[in-house]
């Protein structure tokens, strides 16, 4: 019975309904603990954005709604940076109809000073709940350099931001601090792979910020020492199976994380490691064998090796969560 009441003791972090907040920021905080849904972006044969086959992809987990989950787009697996604004504004907008409301719905901005803010202003337009915002693909020499850069694209919408500060750079901690002090920055996505940057966050993390892990591997280490949510781009295909695995997290269940990985999670994940550079056309391929639209990378992805489909499409059929 160790198992329910690991469950029955997390089921207070948060509601387990989701109710748009519509600006309501600390509603919004509470809504993206969890598991971060990173979907891959479709796109058509000849590489134009597949926007309907996008919003299709997003209502089939709006029409299976699973409790703690939120939508992101242009992730770490959307290829945001082989867009234009336009592309994105398409990509904001599809994944805002697709949620009809039922999930939040979190749409990554970056590539440069200029296009973030124009980025951020489009998930805002698109109706979107907040924004990834990426650290500037050219970095930043100083401390003071990266917080004038977030801070300029932070409050030029009203939408909640995910800040998403990229590179080893030391100074991260303090630039986080100084901008969780604007009122929409509601969490960081934690690239580094360990806990000192959460650790170093102190009570911002219990009591203001969102602490996001990138990933199974680093979810492992970094839920139970206090991240409240986690990325997965397994979600698209097990969802159900990712929640249980954030909830044993979150309850410090570190044990029952890496049993429901090992039965759950890393069978379906084999979709990505089949061959190296399978991590996001993979995973379009195997959702194409399931019917949803996933399509080509974009240069200078690398695609799915056409001898390798039946594979993946076996594995997605084997391993996805049935409806």
């Amino acid at each position: 019975m160790r198992n329910a009441g690991v469950l029955a003791a997390v089921g207070a972090i948060r509601p387990t309904a989701y109710a748009a907040p519509r600006g309501d920021i600390g509603q919004l905080r509470e809504a993206l603990r969890g598991v971060h849904n990173f979907l891959v972006t479709p796109f058509r044969k000849n590489h134009d954005l597949d926007a309907d086959g996008l919003r299709r992809n997003v209502a089939f987990h709006a029409a299976r709604p699973v409790e703690q989950m939120s939508i992101v787009v242009g992730g770490g697996l959307g290829e945001l940076f082989t867009m234009d604004a336009g592309e994105q504004r398409a990509m904001a907008d599809a994944a805002v109809a697709g949620a009809a409301g039922k999930l939040p719905v979190i749409v990554g901005a970056g590539g440069g000073y200029r296009l973030a803010l124009r980025m951020v202003e489009n998930a805002e337009k698109a109706g979107a709940d907040a924004a990834l915002v990426f650290s500037p693909p050219y970095g930043s020499e100083s401390a003071d350099g990266a917080y004038r850069y977030f801070r300029d694209v932070c409050e030029s919408v009203r939408i909640g931001i995910v800040l998403y500060p990229r590179g080893s750079d030391d100074y991260w901690p303090s630039v986080i601090t100084r901008l969780a002090q604007l009122p929409n920055v509601i969490g960081f996505k934690d690239p580094s792979g360990g806990v000192a940057m959460g650790r170093a966050l102190g009570d911002l993390i219990r009591n203001r910020l969102v602490w996001v892990a990138e990933g199974e591997t680093h979810a492992l280490e970094a839920l139970p020492a206090g991240a409240r949510a986690y990325t997965s781009a397994l979600a698209a295909f097990v969802p159900r199976a990712c929640l249980d695995f954030w909830k044993r997290g979150a309850a410090g269940d570190q044990e029952g994380m890496r049993r429901v990985f090992a039965e759950r999670l890393e069978p379906i994940s084999r979709v990505r490691s089949l061959r190296p550079g399978y991590g996001i056309s993979g995973i379009k391929a195997a959702l194409e064998s399931l019917n949803r639209a996933g399509g080509p990378v974009r240069p200078p992805g690398t695609q799915v090796v056409e001898e390798d489909r039946p594979k993946l499409a076996e594995i997605a059929r084997k391993y996805a969560e049935s409806d």
